[in-house]
């Protein structure tokens, strides 16, 4: 059990702070952490949150005097939950980054540091990160380290929604490696199932993972008060324990924390106080958050407009947030092109297929297309991607693109409406002309009773395009919860990920409707 020592400055209160009084009015912390980051928090059998970061804020809870309440977090979404006012405050392996203090505040000093690295299969290490320029590598959507790591060293990230995704593309041969934490990964590494994958290259990104709050509670009680608590467990030798406890490697930072806060000085106070201002000591805090660069461009314009209106547009000044954008909204666009092709094609054979073959095959095209008309995609995207994928990666070598595989299961369940559209419209035929058959070069004729559905089939396909971001597709969904993620931002960047979809969805409306008319302009009359 934790217990303070009397150096922390409880002198030094602060501005008045909302969320510390909700707290106490309601004698309940909530506070966001993970739960696929073993040592620092993941479920045990019993379906519990434990790990260091847990006995951290217990320890927070406690000297506050109020009841723990964990609430489960993502890399993707912690940031979002901290604005929404889902949870109080952030003990979920955040690196304290330029770019999050932006959007939240950080509670000085950090509690433990973080690092990142890459796990490689066996037989695929290399020990110098100038070696793996260009490769294709697997990470978690969110990560602080996705960006500078991808632009410093050029790398092609498959970024995952969850752990657990990029491990499975991992073991499936679908990266080269996964770029992750440090920590995680050396726990991964002693686990049985992952035997003999190696993680050789020199630790990369070292940084502080901090506390974050709501980034008006700078400066307020709640901030400074949280701060002196850190500081404390700093001082006593807490962090430092616990962090032996959990079997956390370190690479002395902690220790080197523990002498920083405990240092005296000649008259046998602590050199690490806070000012009038609240602010610890500048030789107690990072430099790096001391001042910003001057910019040009694009980037200051859109900085300029955030200071006067407080509109971020980070996705159009920033370079690489743009490129981001950009390829998001190709990457659908391109989905969505293909996607459509191959549910014409499919929808059309199989009517066909129907139409004209013996009473077996009628029955056995009929099955498999509704199969993929009554399953979800996303579940044929898993099985394919993850099941098929892994056996054909184990079994021949081979490699199957998450692009195709995308492309295959939306365009497939789409297929069997457009199928559905061909059989009604040609039935419909039939009443006037009893010897009507469908076929490839009679379709003309059944065109404009099949137009309706099969249009709406192929308009609403357009908004399913989103998940694929769950197979590390960089569609447009996914490139705006990078943004969201690593940038906050959430309404701004939702409004225009909405009005960018509404966009799209007309333009393709109107593609399709300009199709139709070309198409009924073939009809006879």
């Amino acid at each position: 059990m934790l217990l303070l020592g009397p150096g922390h400055a409880m002198a030094q209160q602060g501005k008045p702070s909302p969320t510390l009084d909700n707290i106490r009015k309601h004698g309940v912390i909530r506070v966001g952490v993970k739960t696929d980051f073993r040592p620092f928090n993941s479920l045990n059998a019993n379906n519990e949150v434990v790990g260091f970061e847990s006995d951290v804020a217990a320890a927070i809870a406690q000297k506050l005097g109020v009841t723990l309440a964990k609430v489960p977090i993502t890399t993707e979404n912690r940031f979002q939950k901290l604005a929404l006012d889902q949870v109080d405050l952030l003990i979920a392996t955040v690196g304290d980054t330029a770019e999050r203090r932006k959007i939240a505040t950080a509670v000085e000093p950090g509690y433990n540091e973080t690092s990142v690295n890459i796990l490689f299969p066996p037989g695929k290490a290399v020990n110098d990160w100038g070696k793996i320029r260009q490769a294709t590598i697997c990470a978690v959507q969110g990560s602080y380290f996705n960006k500078p790591m991808s632009e410093r060293y050029l790398l092609s990230l498959q970024t995952y929604k969850t752990v657990r995704d990029a491990q499975m593309a991992l073991r499936d041969g679908q990266c080269s490696g996964f770029l992750y934490a440090t920590a995680a990964l050396e726990n991964t590494r002693q686990q049985p199932q992952w035997a003999g994958y190696q993680m050789p290259l020199p630790n990369a990104l070292t940084t502080s993972m901090a506390i974050f709050i709501d980034k008006q509670e700078q400066g307020t009680e709640f901030d400074i008060t949280l701060g002196n608590i850190v500081a404390d467990m700093h001082r006593s030798g807490w962090l430092l324990e616990t962090n032996n406890k959990w079997g956390i490697s370190t690479t002395g930072w902690l220790t080197a924390q523990k002498a920083l806060w405990s240092a005296k000085d000649e008259g046998g106070g602590y050199r690490c106080v806070r000012s009038k201002s609240g602010m610890w000591s500048a030789d107690c805090r990072s430099a790096e958050y001391v001042s910003s660069t001057e910019v040009t461009g694009l980037q200051a314009a859109g900085l300029r407009l955030k200071e006067m209106s407080g509109i971020d547009l980070n996705f159009v000044y920033d370079p690489y947030d743009r490129t981001q954008f950009l390829r998001g909204i190709l990457y659908t666009m391109l989905l969505i092109a293909c996607s459509m092709v191959v549910s014409l094609k499919l929808g059309l054979w199989s009517a066909v297929g129907i139409e004209n073959g013996p009473p077996y095959w009628q029955r056995t095209v009929r099955t498999l297309m509704a199969y993929g008309r009554l399953t979800p995609p996303l579940m044929m995207m898993y099985l394919l991607y993850f099941g098929v994928g892994s056996w054909t990666m184990s079994e021949f070598g081979i490699k199957i693109p998450a692009f195709l595989v995308a492309v295959l299961c939306s365009g497939y369940n789409t297929a069997g409406l457009i199928m559905v559209s061909l059989l009604d419209a040609a039935a419909h035929v039939r009443t006037m002309d009893p010897a009507f058959k469908l076929h490839v070069k009679t379709v003309s004729r059944v065109a404009p009773y099949a137009n309706w559905p099969a249009k709406q089939a192929l308009i609403n396909m357009t908004k399913q395009t989103m998940i694929a971001s769950a197979i590390a597709i960089p569609e447009l969904l996914s490139a705006s919860s990078l943004l969201i993620a690593e940038k906050g931002n959430i309404f701004l960047t939702m409004t225009v990920l909405l009005i960018t979809f509404y966009f799209m969805t007309t333009l393709w409306t109107w593609i399709v409707n300009h199709v139709e008319t070309l198409l009924l302009k073939r009809v006879p009359a």
